[in-house]
């Protein structure tokens, strides 16, 4: 027979729910943060980068040229406002690692990798 007792203690959804509300307060309120969604809809308004991008798209499927398709990706990443986006969108991520990290060693566990879904469902 399987022992399923645990000394880890059990606690309410409650115990977590204000401490995670607290944390993501703090990510929203952290200069990366507005960063991201501030160079996301400056690259959103850059006309010029979404035509090259729906170009990008809509000619996916259709076939071109390696010459065409490295010529609009060096377009589009060249635009200033999706540069800035590449380089938020990494601040962003550093800060998400960092907090990862710090829940990792706190917890004692991989965070982020046990809390992806299992293929059980779970």
């Amino acid at each position: 027979m399987i022992d399923l007792q645990t000394s880890i203690p059990v606690f309410a959804a409650s115990d977590v729910t204000d401490p995670l509300y607290r944390m993501a307060s703090q990510i929203k309120a952290h200069p990366a943060y507005a960063r991201f969604f501030d160079a996301y809809r400056a690259m959103q308004a850059d006309t010029e980068a979404q035509d090259l991008l729906a170009e990008l798209r809509a000619r996916q499927y259709q076939g071109m040229s390696e010459g065409d398709y490295h010529r609009l990706l060096t377009q589009f990443y060249g635009r200033p406002a999706v540069k800035a986006y590449q380089i938020a969108e990494e601040e962003l991520h550093d800060l998400i690692v960092a907090i990862d990290e710090a829940i990792s060693e706190a917890a004692g566990i991989p965070f982020a990798a046990n809390a992806r879904r299992s293929c059980c469902g779970g």
